[in-house]
């Protein structure tokens, strides 16, 4: 698994199971996310979203749980289409 991949899972799992990540984290970890595949793209972009909606989830519970599940997802798609 190259290390790209394993960091987006790594981050993915994290905010499923309730931790977080910031924008600072994920640009220094995925420095050129246009070189991602489909499915690291598709999650890169969840995690971008993640790390930008802070305040949105602050007002809104369901809305985190929400994108928690879709972490999930994620981590399915990656785990099961990886190498």
């Amino acid at each position: 698994m190259n290390p790209v991949r394993a960091f987006l899972l790594e981050a993915l799992q994290r905010v499923a199971n309730g931790g977080d990540i910031d924008r600072t984290e994920l640009d220094t970890a995925v420095p050129n996310p246009r070189s991602l595949d489909r499915n690291e793209k598709s999650a890169w972009e969840e995690l971008s979203h993640w790390a930008d909606d802070g305040d949105i989830r602050e007002r809104d519970q369901r809305y985190a749980e929400f994108k928690r599940e879709w972490m999930r997802d994620h981590v399915a798609a990656l785990t099961a289409n990886g190498s």
